[in-house]
Parts: structure tokens; C-alpha cells; sequence
């Protein structure tokens, strides 16, 4: 079974998705954070480390399209219940990035 098969049908344990948040290949993960936010697997380590990719926001961090890692690190922890307001991430942003990040997280199917 390869990973992101195993990631979406769940089979990935919760240990197993934090190590993954450490993965280089934004592919994985992207599927790893839509999984956290649709099944609001909201841990600290989880937090912390979402936190920490936030801040990947270059042209070597591109996911889809416009997007970044970070953009989606932020949209998976306002999903999980963050206030934007509370994200020194969100908050540095420009106002077109951040309208692009409630985009994202609209668009997304959780």
C-alpha cells in the first residue's frame, strides 16, 4: 500500500501522521494535513509543528497553484479551531495572502 493511500483510508496512526509533518515532499504533505484538519486530529506536538511549516511560504514550498506548505499549515490550524488572530503567521501576511489562505481553506474538501 503505498503512503498516501494508507493516509487517506486512515490507516496511518496518529504517531505516524506527526513524523510525516516532517516529510520534504509537499505532496505528502498536503495529505497529511487535510487529513488532520478533516478528522480535527488536534494534538500539541501536531500544533507546534503545523506552527512550524507556516513559515514555508517560498517558491520551493509550492503545493497547488498559488499555494504554499504554509498556507496550508495555516488553513489545517484554523481548522482545527485556531483564531487567525492568534496565528503571528496569518498575522504577517498581506491581506490578499490571507484572503487566499480562507480561499484555500473553503475550497478544500475536509
Amino acid at each position: 500500500m503505498n503512503l498516501i493511500n494508507k493516509i487517506e483510508e486512515g490507516k496511518c496512526s496518529v504517531e505516524e501522521l506527526q513524523q510525516l509533518l516532517n516529510e520534504q515532499n509537499p505532496i505528502v504533505l498536503y495529505h497529511v494535513m487535510t487529513y488532520i484538519g478533516k478528522e480535527k486530529l488536534d494534538t500539541n506536538s501536531m500544533q507546534r509543528k503545523l506552527e512550524e511549516l507556516s513559515s514555508r511560504r517560498e517558491s520551493s514550498d509550492k503545493l497547488l497553484g498559488y499555494y504554499k506548505v504554509g498556507d496550508l499549515a495555516i488553513a489545517t490550524l484554523i481548522k482545527l479551531g485556531k483564531a487567525p488572530s492568534e496565528l503571528s503567521s496569518y498575522q504577517s501576511l498581506s491581506e490578499f495572502d490571507q484572503k487566499m489562505i480562507i480561499n484555500l481553506l473553503e475550497e478544500l474538501e475536509w
